[in-house]
């Protein structure tokens, strides 16, 4: 982890990861007080008062980072340095795009954007389908763009990091997508239907 931020691609990873997580820390603390319909299924998260959500969530996320530098550990791989150039060239670019990919998606979501978990999904009074941007093809970008960031790192800097990020979020998002979408059937009915038709879950073209 010595060498961390000693080029401009470690600059770049780690200055747009800071934005990345205030923007995504500021909308979660932005939805804790819209009022929202009761939370489908059950969940221990959403019975907790706001302010308990705030500071469990906060110290989840210190953990999560503390534990994120104490993994900052080389993969055990030997690779041909033409393999290790061209790795440092093609993940940055993958690490973009997911950046680029969650944050466009965050911005579509607008005041829908809000905090679900792998057993219970919460929607807002007056909730609306959102079918712009990403999600015109995508019903879940947001979640693609998690784990392409993820992917960027490892491809980048071949540590257990994103490795174990990668073990738990795929599983982790998948069942809270599909969790969503069983809740978002519900409350849309017809327009759920036609809508999930004609777009994919999370990988283009599948």
């Amino acid at each position: 982890m010595s060498a961390i931020l000693g080029t401009p691609v470690d600059r770049l990873v780690a200055v747009t990861a800071g934005v990345l997580a205030t923007v995504i820390v500021a909308s979660w603390m932005a939805t804790l007080r819209i009022p929202r319909d009761p939370p489908a299924g059950s969940s221990l998260w959403f019975r907790l008062p706001a302010l308990a959500q705030l500071g469990l969530g906060l110290g989840t996320l210190a953990l999560s980072v503390y534990l994120g530098y104490l993994l900052w550990v080389p993969l055990p791989l030997t690779l041909p340095p033409v393999i290790v150039s061209s790795l440092r060239v093609a993940g940055p670019g993958v690490y973009l795009g997911g950046l680029g990919l969650t944050l466009w998606a965050r911005w579509s979501l607008g005041g829908m954007y809000g905090v679900s978990t792998s057993s219970t999904a919460e929607l807002r009074v007056n909730h609306q389908l959102i079918q712009r941007g990403p999600y015109a093809g995508l019903r879940h970008p947001m979640y693609l763009g998690y784990w392409l960031l993820f992917a960027g790192v490892l491809l980048t800097y071949r540590t257990w990091t994103p490795v174990v990020l990668l073990a738990i979020f795929v599983p982790a998002f998948c069942r809270r997508a599909r969790r969503e979408e069983t809740v978002l059937e519900g409350r849309f009915g017809q327009e759920w239907i036609e809508y999930k038709a004609h777009t994919a879950f999370m990988i283009p073209f599948l």
